[in-house]
């Protein structure tokens, strides 16, 4: 799903995406990822998605080596840019490497949920 930047206003818009085998080509049979939230304008050039993040993905247990179920349930805070994001002339709330850079116009909520995903698997993963 891509979001045009300049049709982002200051009233906030829901964002609904639902990722499973059928429509992702990184998820399996059992893993699913739903995203809930919505996107508003800051400023010119910032544009703030805040939502959660929920579902399952199979992960590798880092001690012992075995696949398991993970059940996500995050809140997510994700900061857009249009362009590349110069934090010395901004407001000093958002740190820099918190921005992700975005140089066409438009906001590509796919990519930007399968590097989330992509995030988790890479982290230290423990079976409870």
């Amino acid at each position: 799903m891509k979001i045009e930047f300049r049709k982002i206003t200051n009233k906030p818009k829901p964002i609904c995406i639902t990722l499973h085998k059928a429509n992702s080509d990184i998820l399996d049979e059992n893993e699913s990822i739903e995203v809930q939230g919505e996107v508003i304008r800051k400023d010119n050039k910032l544009v703030i998605f805040q939502g959660k993040m929920s579902g399952y993905l199979q992960l590798i247990c880092a001690r012992s080596g075995q696949d398991f179920i993970y059940q996500i349930n995050e809140s997510l805070v994700l900061y857009f840019s249009d362009g590349i994001w110069e934090a010395q002339n901004q407001s000093k709330d958002i740190d820099s490497l918190d921005v992700i850079e975005f140089f066409d116009g438009f906001i590509d909520f796919d990519f930007v949920i399968t590097s989330e995903i992509e995030s988790i698997r890479l982290d230290y993963n423990i079976k409870e």
